[in-house]
C-alpha cells in the first residue's frame, strides 16, 4: 500500500508531462529482494557474512548448533537398522538348527503320547506288585519289632531311646509302604484320559511349531515388517531435511541487504536475510485506464532517471494489473473514470550499476498504439545523442 501511495502521487504528476504521442509516468526502482532462513530455528553458532556483502548462490549464510539435530539423525538411524534386521529376520525365516531342533521336539512328544495312550507294560504292574510286597512285609517286620520293644521298656529293659528308634522305623515302613501300594494302583488302572489327552495335545502342538518355522513368516507379518521399514525410512528423511535446515544459504547470487543477528542468538523459524540482486529490478508505474488499449506484456518502454539527466535506458512491461486502484466506489462519469489507475511493473537490470534500487525512474510511454519500442523483450541502455 505505501508503494501505491507514493507511485500513485508520482502518477498524478508524471501526466502533466504529456508529450507527443508519449506519456511520463514517474515511479521508483526496487531491487527484487528474496529472503533466507530456517524452517526450524535453533541457536545460532556462525554468521559468516555481514551487511553489503556479496554472496553467490549456495555460499553458506549462517550456522545453528546441530547436536539436537543429528542427535535426531542418529536415533533415526537407529530405528531404521532395527527395523531392517526385523525384516530380515521375517523373510529369511527360521535356522536349520531351529528346526532340527523343532524336529525332535515333536518326536520326543509323539514318543510320550504313544506311551502314554498304551499305558504300562505288564513288567512295570509286575514290579510295582513285588516293590509294594516287600515294603508290606518291611512294614510287617517293622510293627513286630517295635510291638516287642513296647513290651520291654514296659518292664524296663530297654531304654526310652530304643523304644523312640523302633517306633521311628515303624512309622516309615508303614510309610514306604503306602507309597508302593498307591503305586502298585496306579499301574495297575493305567493312566487317565485325562493325562493322555494331555500328551496328545503336547505332540499336536510340537508338530505345529515345527511347520511353522518350515513355513517361514506370513506375508502379512512380511508386510507389517516392510511398512515399518519404511517408516523408519521417512522418519530418517525428515531427520536429515532437518539437519539440512541448521545451514542457512544463498538462494541466490545477490547482495547482503540485512542481517541482525549474532552468535550465541536464538532464532524462529523464518527469514533472518534478506538478498538483492543488483541487476535485477523493477520499476512500478500506473496508468490510467485510457492507457491499457497502448501497452502490453513484453513490449519495451524507454526510461530516464534524474541522476543520468537525458540518457535513456530501456525495460520490459513484465505486468499490468487486470484490477483498477484507488478509485472511488462507483464510477458514475468520464473524470471519475480518469481516476482509475492500473499498476504497470516494468523489468530493467542495473545498465552496468548505472541504475540502483531507490532511483526515481521516469517511463515514457507511448500513446499511439502498441509497439512504440516493441523489441525482443530484452532490457538495455541507451546513451543519449
Amino acid at each position: 500500500m505505501k508503494r501505491i501511495l507514493g507511485v500513485g502521487l508520482l502518477f498524478a504528476a508524471g501526466c502533466l508531462g504529456r508529450g507527443n504521442d508519449v506519456v511520463q509516468v514517474t515511479g521508483q526502482i526496487e531491487a527484487v529482494t528474496v529472503h533466507a532462513g530456517s524452517r526450524v530455528g535453533g541457536r545460532v553458532s556462525e554468521v559468516l557474512v555481514e551487511e553489503g556483502d556479496l554472496a553467490k548462490a549456495g555460499a553458506v549464510l549462517v550456522r545453528i548448533d546441530p547436536a539436537e539435530a543429528e542427535a535426531m539423525v542418529a536415533a533415526a538411524e537407529a530405528k531404521l537398522a532395527q527395523a531392517e534386521a526385523a525384516l530380515a529376520k521375517l523373510e529369511a525365516g527360521a535356522r536349520s538348527e531351529q528346526i532340527r531342533q523343532a524336529e525332535a521336539a515333536a518326536v520326543r512328544a509323539e514318543e510320550q503320547y504313544r506311551l502314554t495312550e498304551k499305558g504300562f507294560r505288564s513288567q512295570e504292574v509286575k514290579a510295582a506288585r513285588a516293590a509294594a510286597d516287600a515294603a508290606r512285609a518291611q512294614r510287617d517286620e517293622a510293627r513286630a519289632e517295635y510291638r516287642r520293644i513296647e513290651q520291654l521298656v514296659a518292664s524296663g529293659a530297654v531304654s526310652e531311646q530304643v523304644y523312640d528308634r523302633a517306633k521311628h522305623a515303624c512309622e516309615a515302613a508303614e510309610a514306604r509302604y503306602e507309597a508302593a501300594r498307591e503305586k502298585f494302583d496306579l499301574v495297575a488302572e493305567g493312566l487317565r484320559t485325562e493325562e493322555i489327552a494331555m500328551a496328545k495335545a503336547g505332540h499336536a502342538q510340537a508338530l505345529a511349531v515345527l511347520d511353522e518355522l518350515r513355513n517361514g513368516a506370513r506375508p502379512e507379518d512380511i508386510a507389517a515388517g516392510r511398512a515399518a521399514r519404511a517408516a523408519a525410512e521417512a522418519n530418517l528423511a525428515r531427520a536429515r531435511v532437518t539437519a539440512d535446515e541448521m545451514v542457512i544459504t544463498a538462494p541466490r547470487d545477490g547482495l547482503i541487504e540485512s542481517i541482525d543477528i549474532h552468535p550465541g542468538d536464538l532464532i524462529g523459524p523464518g527469514p533472518v536475510v534478506s538478498i538483492i540482486d543488483p541487476d535485477d529490478l523493477e520499476l512500478f508505474v500506473y496508468v490510467s485506464a485510457a492507457m491499457l488499449g497502448h501497452l502490453r506484456v513484453g513490449q519495451r518502454v524507454m526510461l530516464t532517471t534524474d541522476s543520468h539527466g537525458p540518457e535513456t535506458f530501456e525495460g520490459t512491461i513484465a505486468h499490468i494489473a487486470a484490477k483498477g486502484e484507488f478509485t472511488p466506489r462507483n464510477l458514475q462519469t468520464t473524470e471519475e473514470r480518469v481516476q482509475q489507475v492500473f499498476g504497470v511493473k516494468i523489468k530493467l537490470d542495473s545498465a552496468g550499476g548505472r541504475l540502483r534500487a531507490g532511483m526515481a525512474a521516469t517511463a515514457h510511454l507511448p500513446t499511439t498504439g502498441p509497439g512504440a519500442f516493441a523489441g525482443d523483450g530484452k532490457p538495455r541502455h541507451r546513451e543519449a545523442r
